[in-house]
């Protein structure tokens, strides 16, 4: 290890034994003058490994150190970055590196590198990713899809908790589904929906009124009875509105009133045919 320029060394080693960050002193070359203790525990060495430490042992990026960063800090003053620190076991530690020129007499003796963890804020990074994608997929599976199941009918399926944001999310994609397709008839299917709160059921009604301000009809199915004694607890008014027992009875509804005639034809099988064949 060469000899240290003490005339500067020595204060920023004791600037550098408070900081809980990664702090060095290196040699224009790659010799490691001084690690403060914050930074050994951070690359797991001890103090007595300090004897003939180069940059290289504590980073993966010693040519761009020594060859790039350090030069361009004495050029500027100073360079950050984001870079790597080295453990001995090969593992790496992501920082954000700080390096600023020590100048002895005029010359540059050394460079201080200060290096901040950022293991912590990656993995709350990965962590906050990782909900959002979670979130998502929930959102994805409570998502209210539209369909259209025959000309001038569409129905919304409504599976699952219904809170005042998806309620109003479904008022905007029923309206506008409503309105792309012309439907002359809108089936909201509640058949999978177990309970309401207030703000929830006065969403549902202002759906409804809304379907019919753009010329279609309304047709509520599938009311549960814990959702029905929350609208006839609330006082809510169903005036105008068509609700009936299923999606099915729903569907014969718009159908019928779209002028088709629902019939169910009896098939009779001829046994005897069948076995002739």
């Amino acid at each position: 290890m060469s000899a240290e320029p003490q005339s500067n060394v020595a204060s920023f080693k004791a600037m550098f034994a408070g900081l809980a960050d990664f702090a060095a002193l290196v040699e224009p070359s790659g010799a490691v003058l001084h690690v403060n203790a914050s930074g050994l525990r951070l690359v797991d060495r001890a103090s007595d490994e300090l004897q003939g430490l180069t940059i290289d042992q504590l980073s993966p990026h010693a040519a761009q150190l020594i060859g790039e960063w350090i030069p361009a800090a004495v050029a500027a003053g100073q360079w950050e970055g984001e870079a790597e620190l080295r453990r001995p076991d090969g593992s790496s530690v992501p920082v954000q590196l700080t390096i600023a020129p020590i100048r002895d007499d005029g010359r540059v003796s050394a460079a201080a590198i200060v290096a901040r963890d950022l293991s912590e804020g990656l993995r709350l990074e990965e962590e906050l990713q990782r909900r959002f994608l979670q979130q998502e997929a929930i959102t994805a599976a409570t998502s209210t899809p539209i369909i259209q199941v025959w000309d001038d009918i569409v129905t919304m399926p409504v599976v699952g908790l219904v809170d005042s944001v998806r309620a109003a999310d479904m008022k905007n994609t029923l309206l506008e589904a409503v309105s792309r397709t012309g439907a002359r008839f809108a089936i909201v299917d509640l058949t999978g929906v177990d309970t309401v709160d207030t703000a929830t059921a006065d969403h549902l009604l202002r759906v409804m009124r809304a379907v019919r301000l753009l010329g279609a009809r309304c047709v509520i199915t599938g009311i549960q009875p814990a959702v029905a004694q929350i609208i006839v607890g609330l006082g809510l008014e169903l005036q105008g509105v068509v609700t009936l027992r299923s999606l099915r009875e729903g569907l014969r509804f718009c159908l019928r009133r779209l002028g088709f005639r629902v019939t169910r034809e009896e098939q009779v099988l001829d046994l005897a045919a069948i076995a002739a064949s």
